[in-house]
Order: structure tokens, then C-alpha cells, then sequence
């Protein structure tokens, strides 16, 4: 009896253990799923696991802004995630509100487009020190920000672009402009500049592409230094600049007092097409003609159509909302899905360059774009 009943024990222990043992292996509970076997909930929490996506957006004044803003939104959403943005209207502190703001409430991944190359450092670090990865767009910070990286339009090779076409529409007629620029200390706004300069000098002399970049970044200081340059060899001059903000409103009055004392100029360098735009109203309001535009950036809509129709509205580059937020996100992706970081990345990721004259414009016109 004592045999059998040691007998019934063991038999009894090997039952209980295989009962544990099928309980603990996960291969199924009471609802029938799968367990965590590397392909089972894990991977479909994985599959479906959302973020969320915080814009850090400089302003809204501008049509370029407002349709880069719709753009991440759509991109964002399309992939499931979740997206905030939050508008700091040129104002420096309010940015630094903003960016606590997605650091606090636990943002997976941060976007901005900065006021400031400088002022934003402290915001991005912090986020970063919080291990929330960060990315640029539009506007760079400076090199030190502690970014994924940085996209943007290819500022400086769209601005050498459109000072080439520029350059050898003129022919061999003197070049007497004015330049309306954004925003002072803004890295976008010396890069568009200097392009310019760049494609016009580069074509009027001769030179090789890097001893045109040498010279245009001389030039651009002068014109820092004494608010107008001059270049000899390429017959070209720039005899004011004035600020717009990026704006056709700013635009209009900036370009109202430069009229005021350069009534003998033939061309209008800009750095972004909807100043150009109030520039465009400006002459038209002083009952000036022959003054012929040209735009760095950035492709706007309105631009697109005056050139098309071969206006006095030149050229302008490539600055496409949708392109810089598709490119964006296939890098947020990455970061967050696949754990790419900055060392995975060039410190700025730039799109193609791209010059729109009469030739292509309408090409690319279409009248129900956001921008």
C-alpha cells in the first residue's frame, strides 16, 4: 500500500508539473492568444505601437509655414501617430515654452523650426538630456544643436541656381539691385543670399564655381558692413538691403524705402518669394517699370504662375513643404522604429536643388497646392 501510494504521489507531482509547465510556456490562455514567443502580442504591440510628434513651429505669418505645418501633420497622421503643434509667433520665449511643453508632457520625438540658430541651443539640449531626439527643419540651428539632423531645401545651391539664370538673362547689362532678406542671424537667410551672389558673380566672370563662392562670401560681408556691395569684375551691384520677415506684408514697406533711394535699380534679389510678392506691389504702387524679381526660395504657388506667364518676375528655387516634411518623416521613422541616431545622419539633410524660370514653371504651377 505504502508502494502504491508513492507511486500515486509521483504520478500525481509529474501531472502538476506538466500543468505548470503548459501554463507558464504562454502558448495559449483563456481568450485563446498567442503569447510571447517573439511573434506572437509582442510583435503586434510593435506593429501598432503609436508616438507622438511635437512641432516646435517658429510662426504662422507666412503661407510656406502654415503649409509646412499641414504637411508634417499629414505626414505624422498617415503613419498613425500622434501630432502637436505648438506656434511661438517669433517670440523667442514662447519657443522655449513650447519645447518644455512637448519635453514634459513626454513627446516621443520633437520637430522645430527654429526662431533663432543660437537661441534655440538650450530648448534642444534639453530635450535631448530627456532622451527625446530632435529634429530641424526649414531654418538650421547652429552646427553645436544637438540634432538628428537638419532638412531643409538646398538654400545655397537654389540661390546659385537663380543668380545663374539671373546673371545671363542680363546679358551684359550692369546688374543695380536691392535685396530683400527674412530675418537677421538667420543661417537660411545668409545661405539664399549668398547663393545668389554666388551664381550672378560666377556667371559674369568666368571664374570656377569655388572662387565664385570665395567671392560672394565677401561680398555678402561688405554688405554686412556697409548695407550695400559692389562687384567690379561682374558689373554687379547691391545698394541696400531691407528686412521683410519673410512676409508679403513686411515686403511691401520694406521695399517701399529702398525705392525711396535706389529709383535707378533694374533688379530685386529676395530671399523668399511672398516678400517679392509685396515687393511686386510696392513698384507697382510707385508707377516703376522694368524692374525685373528673382527669389532664392521657396516655389510658392503665386510665384510660380507670374514667372510662368513671363512677367517681371524672373526665377525663383525650390522650397517644397511636402518634399521637406516626406523627408522628414522617413528619418523619424527610423529613429523611432528602427533606432537610427545622429550618427547615422549628415548634420543636414538637404533636398535637390531646383531653379523654376519661364522654361519649367508651369510645369510644376498648379493652382490647388496649399503653397
Amino acid at each position: 500500500m505504502k508502494k502504491m501510494r508513492k507511486l500515486l504521489s509521483a504520478i500525481l507531482v509529474v501531472v502538476m508539473l506538466g500543468v505548470l509547465a503548459a501554463g507558464c510556456s504562454g502558448k495559449s490562455d483563456s481568450a485563446g492568444n498567442s503569447g510571447n514567443d517573439g511573434s506572437g502580442d509582442t510583435k503586434k504591440e510593435e506593429e501598432g505601437k503609436t508616438f507622438k510628434v511635437g512641432y516646435a513651429n517658429k510662426t504662422l505669418n507666412n503661407p510656406y509655414f502654415v503649409a509646412l505645418d499641414a504637411a508634417l501633420k499629414e505626414e505624422v497622421e498617415a503613419l498613425g501617430w500622434k501630432y502637436a503643434s505648438l506656434d511661438a509667433d517669433e517670440d523667442i520665449n514662447k519657443e522655449m515654452e513650447n519645447m518644455e511643453t512637448f519635453v514634459s508632457q513626454g513627446y516621443d520625438l520633437i520637430i522645430i523650426n527654429p526662431i533663432d540658430s543660437e537661441a534655440c541651443l538650450q530648448s534642444i539640449a534639453n530635450a535631448a538630456e530627456a532622451g527625446i531626439p530632435v529634429i530641424a527643419v526649414d531654418n538650421a540651428p547652429d552646427s553645436s544643436a544637438e540634432c538628428i539632423t537638419i532638412v531643409c531645401s538646398d538654400n545655397e545651391r537654389n540661390g546659385r541656381a537663380v543668380g545663374l539664370y539671373t546673371a545671363e538673362t542680363f546679358g551684359d547689362k550692369p546688374i543695380v539691385s536691392v535685396l530683400l532678406s527674412g530675418v537677421k542671424g538667420a543661417v537660411v537667410s545668409q545661405e539664399r543670399r549668398t547663393g545668389l551672389m554666388c551664381g550672378i558673380i560666377e556667371q559674369r566672370t568666368g571664374c570656377s564655381e569655388d572662387e565664385a563662392w570665395e567671392q560672394a562670401r565677401e561680398m555678402e560681408q561688405t554688405l554686412i558692413d556697409k548695407g550695400k556691395a559692389y562687384h567690379e569684375e561682374a558689373d554687379f551691384a547691391i545698394n541696400g538691403q531691407g528686412w521683410g520677415n519673410w512676409t508679403a506684408d513686411e515686403g511691401l514697406p520694406a521695399m517701399e524705402d529702398l525705392l525711396v533711394a535706389n529709383k535707378d535699380i533694374n533688379l530685386v534679389l529676395g530671399e523668399n518669394d511672398n516678400m517679392l510678392l509685396g515687393a511686386m506691389t510696392a513698384i507697382e504702387n510707385a508707377n516703376m517699370s522694368g524692374i525685373k524679381l528673382a527669389a532664392a526660395a521657396d516655389g510658392q504657388k503665386e510665384a510660380l504662375k507670374l514667372i510662368a506667364d513671363g512677367t517681371d518676375y524672373m526665377a525663383t528655387g525650390d522650397n517644397s513643404p511636402a518634399t521637406v516634411s516626406k523627408m522628414t518623416l522617413e528619418i523619424a521613422v527610423d529613429v523611432l522604429e528602427n533606432g537610427k541616431t545622429a550618427d547615422d545622419y549628415e548634420d543636414v539633410t538637404r533636398t535637390p536643388a531646383l531653379c523654376y524660370t519661364v522654361e519649367n514653371a508651369a510645369e510644376y504651377y498648379n493652382p490647388d497646392n496649399a503653397f
